[in-house]
């Protein structure tokens, strides 16, 4: 990325989320700095792919959780493309296990909406400039333990077994790796996941699963 000297170079940004006040907040934040120019917004991962400039964005902003085409499988199909563009996270999930799969499915930096707006474009200068952006995590963090508690399973009526379930989902395994780990089949697997989801009332996706395990502690916040 080349220094920039004057309004004549800009790093162009497409941002992507499907909360008009944080878009709103992120364009209005970045517009005072002549650096950046939005090329354009979109609310989903199927508009951000269909994007016509694209291919044109030095960087892409995105949330995770957005209907449709959420941002983990947005990523996947980002990264086939074989962009220039450099990826940020930005999120609500403060997990370990989510920044390691968005750093393996292509992410270039990850940030959390907690963290304060003033360092977005420090974050958006690092990234650019070959620095990858992640919260540093500890030992603890990547090799936390997981209790189970009466109380909690009593209260969502799940058994110990759909607990261990939901938190190998959050490690991103797939359904095969978490049948082969846990001696079971698919199938019992695939049945098991079902039940979580009508238990829980969620949706059957990967992001609920996620949302859920950090609301009940069961998976370490960073």
């Amino acid at each position: 990325m080349p220094q920039l000297q004057s309004d004549d170079v800009k790093i162009s940004l497409i941002l992507a989320d499907d909360h008009p006040i944080v878009l709103e907040g992120i364009q209005a934040h970045l517009k005072k700095d002549f650096r950046f120019e939005i090329l354009a917004t979109v609310n989903n991962g199927a508009q951000l792919l269909s994007c016509p400039l694209l291919s044109n964005a030095d960087l892409i902003l995105m949330d995770l959780n957005m209907p449709g085409l959420d941002g983990l499988k947005a990523l996947d199909l980002l990264k086939a493309k074989n962009l220039k563009s450099k990826i940020i996270i930005l999120t609500n999930y403060h997990s370990p296990e989510l920044i390691k799969d968005c750093k393996l499915k292509g992410a270039h930096g990850y940030m959390v909406k907690s963290d304060e707006l003033k360092n977005l474009e420090s974050a958006i200068i690092k990234v650019l400039d070959g620095i990858p952006v992640f919260p540093v995590l500890k030992e603890k963090q990547l090799n936390s333990s997981f209790s189970y508690f009466d109380d909690f399973l009593k209260k969502y009526k799940l058994t110990k077994r759909e607990v261990e379930i939901i938190r190998l989902v959050c490690q991103n395994l797939k359904t095969k790796d978490i049948a082969d780990r846990l001696y079971l089949s698919e199938f019992t697997i695939h049945t098991h996941r079902k039940n979580i989801m009508r238990k829980l009332e969620i949706n059957d996706s990967t992001l609920a699963l996620y949302d859920f395990a950090m609301k009940n502690q069961l998976i370490t916040p960073n």
